[in-house]
């Protein structure tokens, strides 16, 4: 055997420690407030029925049950009111006799009250945003996945949303649904059932461009900024720029496209320096349905928004232990 060096043996002493400490705190933490995701490698790929997720459900069940007799936060809340506090125990079954697991207090993101990373209540972050009628484009997909994220929602029939590069409508078509008035704007039209649509107004012109009136906004409603425009992240960051310093939304959902087979990581950087330089807060994830771009989540830091109320947009696309 070989003789580990006095910083081995610090590292490992010092990991011992944290351990403890998480241990003790979860045994503080309050009921309910703990859940357990139960993973296997082809989850991460989205397969239907990866392999080992029996074997890996039963083993979730077994750890359900050990924790519930060790950890009051692994029992069932006492009241209605969420914790106020999250904890997530993940286990990856990398074998059948292989695990490796994790536990980490959940950091609260925002905007909406239940925004945590890691997402406590989607198994790996994978959220299900399919419709089941006809879309105008399948890209729709990408702003459920935001605002599942995000967790908040627009205030139906209160809210204005602008939809920049609007063709062929599936933001919009989204949107929509969601009870908006919609202003999209695109060289191009929109899908036909959108163009007789009274609550989109649809203006010919070009989404880098385009000012918002402000003025032909109803004082009491909210402004939404969405845009899916193929464009170079040098746009995209100048886009956002004259957004956030117009102050002309409260809320943004703005694709980052890159080029070539590598992201522009000092693009993206940048544009989250600006982002939250001009007073907004800014969160950017790849989301499963993302392709080669990023997917910028913006909101004010003093704003007001309407919690998305869990499970009402997208769905567990695999089972939660607890």
């Amino acid at each position: 055997l070989g003789v580990g060096s006095d910083d081995d043996n610090d590292d490992e002493t010092k990991i011992d420690r944290i351990s403890q400490q998480q241990h003790n705190r979860l045994r503080s933490a309050e009921r309910g407030s703990l859940s357990i995701h139960c993973l296997v490698p082809g989850m991460c790929k989205a397969q239907t029925k990866p392999v080992m997720q029996h074997r890996s459900d039963k083993i979730g069940e077994e750890i359900a049950k050990m924790t519930k007799k060790m950890f009051p936060a692994a029992r069932k809340a006492a009241t209605e009111e969420d914790p106020s506090t999250r904890w997530l125990l993940q286990v990856m079954l990398q074998s059948p006799n292989i695990a490796v697991a994790s536990l980490v207090e959940c950091q609260k993101k925002g905007p909406g009250q239940n925004s945590y990373w890691p997402n406590y209540v989607h198994p790996l972050g994978l959220a299900k945003v399919d419709i089941v009628e006809k879309m105008p484009s399948s890209a729709y997909r990408k702003l459920m996945e935001g605002i599942e994220c995000m967790k908040i929602t627009p205030k139906p029939k209160l809210t204005t949303v602008v939809d920049l590069g609007a063709c062929p409508g599936g933001w919009t078509s989204v949107m929509r649904r969601l009870g908006c008035y919609v202003v999209a704007v695109d060289r191009s039209e929109l899908d036909p059932v959108l163009m007789r649509d009274d609550m989109v107004e649809f203006i010919k012109g070009d989404a880098f461009t385009f000012e918002p009136i402000m003025a032909s906004i109803d004082k009491e409603q909210d402004c939404w900024m969405i845009s899916d425009v193929i464009a170079y992240p040098e746009r995209c960051t100048e886009l956002l720029q004259r957004w956030c310093e117009g102050r002309w939304a409260s809320n943004m959902i703005v694709t980052m496209k890159f080029q070539g087979g590598e992201p522009d990581l000092d693009e993206l950087d940048n544009a989250i320096q600006v982002v939250e330089r001009l007073g907004y807060n800014c969160r950017v994830k790849h989301f499963f349905n993302n392709k080669n771009e990023v997917t910028f989540m913006v909101s004010e830091k003093d704003g007001n928004p309407l919690d998305l109320e869990v499970g009402s947009l997208g769905s567990t696309m695999f089972p939660v232990t607890l």
